[in-house]
């Protein structure tokens, strides 16, 4: 199915947004054992991050890969790029390299959080050092609680949602051709099912605004029926947010709103949008160490700065649940914000 949405005119719904905050210069980094020197060891301890009354704990540390490495497009993981989090299932987009991610073709991969400790996940994969270190009860349990997608087309894999039947994928380009971010270029979003992992349908959206286009580098699903899409007008100085709606199998713009600013200091690039997720009457937008909080009507709420050092690669809320994934190794952090810290 394919949708070509033309615009020529329409109402936005403009809110002010926060002065731009610099990002952490250090969010390059890695966890403690995440270097040759420890081998890419497993970790052992969590970490724990608070600010403005909300902390980010360690929820889950991610194995390093899910398949024999050094296996060319079999390979599964290490590179995690995107979350979705639905009924205590966390689902994840893995490329075997940085590289393989920007060529958009990866894996989806599920962990029941609920049957999975937060340590013991890591033995799950395939290397030397930590072969026994799962009894084979723990390890067929574990098992039953992991699922690996067939290998497709998942564009940069950070626009992912999740809810109780399907996962979503908008699989777009982050590295359209220099100056063609505005271009007329069409992004296929998947539904897959839960049970398997494989596809169920695909459409194929496009969304035209005169003489321009808008190209969704995130996006972020609410339900089956509702998808957002984040488009940075730096021309004009704003994020803008487009609400579509799945009405008799079309995608179809339903809502636009944009906040005037542009969160971060953009560095010559550098501080591009790293996670987006909606739940209920909130957005969350993440840029390496710093998350935002706005409402859906583009409303600024909130900043939190946690300083891992490592950067945010996806992001995912599940009603008051806030989550967030890092980068080397994959950890799954989670919390809820509180209006006062005590």
């Amino acid at each position: 199915m394919f949708n070509a949405i033309h615009l020529n005119s329409i109402g936005y719904v403009f809110e002010f947004g926060p002065k731009e905050v610099v990002s952490t210069r250090k969010h390059s980094g890695s966890s403690k054992n995440w270097n040759a020197a420890h081998r890419y060891g497993t970790e052992t301890s969590g970490n724990r991050w608070t600010s403005g009354g909300l902390t980010l704990a360690t929820q889950l540390w991610e194995p390093r890969s899910l398949s024999l490495e050094t296996n060319d497009w079999q390979q599964v993981g290490p590179v995690m790029e995107g979350l979705a989090v639905n009924g205590g299932w966390a689902y994840s987009s893995w490329y075997r390299s940085a590289a393989a991610s920007d060529q958009l073709k990866g894996n989806i991969v599920a962990f029941n959080m609920k049957k999975l400790n937060k340590y013991q996940a890591q033995y799950l994969s395939p290397r030397s050092y930590l072969y026994k270190k799962l009894s084979f009860g723990k390890f067929k349990s574990y098992s039953q609680n992991v699922k690996v997608s067939p290998y497709m087309r998942l564009g940069h894999g950070q626009s992912l949602g999740a809810s109780s039947k399907y996962i979503y994928v908008l699989a777009n380009e982050n590295k359209l051709p220099v100056g063609a971010s505005n271009g007329f270029y069409s992004e296929e979003n998947l539904q897959l099912k839960k049970s398997d992992l494989t596809i169920n349908k695909v459409w194929s959206i496009r969304v035209d605004v005169g003489s321009s286009g808008r190209y969704f580098y995130n996006a972020a699903f609410a339900g089956d029926n509702t998808m957002y899409g984040v488009f940075h007008n730096a021309a004009f100085g704003r994020y803008e947010f487009w609400r579509l709606n799945l009405v008799n199998n079309r995608w179809q713009v339903s809502q636009v709103t944009a906040t005037q600013s542009h969160f971060v200091k953009q560095q010559a690039g550098s501080s591009p949008v790293q996670g987006f997720s909606v739940s209920g009457s909130n957005m969350y937008l993440a840029f390496n160490n710093l998350i935002f909080k706005l409402q859906t009507d583009g409303t600024y709420q909130k900043t939190w700065k946690h300083v891992s050092n490592r950067e945010i690669e996806g992001l995912a809320s599940d009603g008051s649940q806030l989550y967030a994934q890092l980068a080397q190794r994959g950890e799954i952090l989670s919390g809820r914000w509180q209006k006062a810290e005590k």
